[in-house]
């Protein structure tokens, strides 16, 4: 009876942080081993590129991260797969605060006609 207690808190360590870790790891895995070209991904340094090439031979993978940059990387800094929304489930009033936004913008880039410039040498010691 007195090891009673230690048996009901190592089974509900199992159940709430050994086995659903080891679910998300085999999960990353399979992940990890399904890569073909053309996926586009999130690597875990946060990096979003598409999978160019998969060398079957070693663990490396080519990811695309920007026109005509390719990284070679290990198959285990791929963290996702990235899904995009499809453009006609964009909400219209987004498009129309983005206006806005962009109007705001504009104004605070024109400087006046009659404004004076000022220029401040950072360098200078006073």
């Amino acid at each position: 009876m007195e090891f009673l207690p230690f048996i009901v808190i190592i089974v509900l360590f199992y159940f709430l942080l050994i086995r659903p870790q080891q679910k998300r790891a085999k999960q990353a895995r399979e992940l990890q081993l399904n890569l073909a070209p053309g996926d586009k991904v999130m690597l875990t340094a946060g990096l979003f590129g598409t999978v160019t090439e998969v060398e079957e031979s070693t663990t490396n993978i080519k990811v695309e991260v920007a026109d005509g940059v390719v990284v070679q990387v290990v198959r285990q800094a791929v963290a996702q797969k990235v899904t995009e929304a499809p453009a006609d489930e964009i909400d219209e009033d987004t498009d129309a605060d983005n206006d806005e936004d962009n109007e705001l913008e504009a104004k605070a880039d024109e400087t006046p006609a009659d404004g004076e410039n000022v220029i401040v040498d950072l360098d200078k010691k006073d």
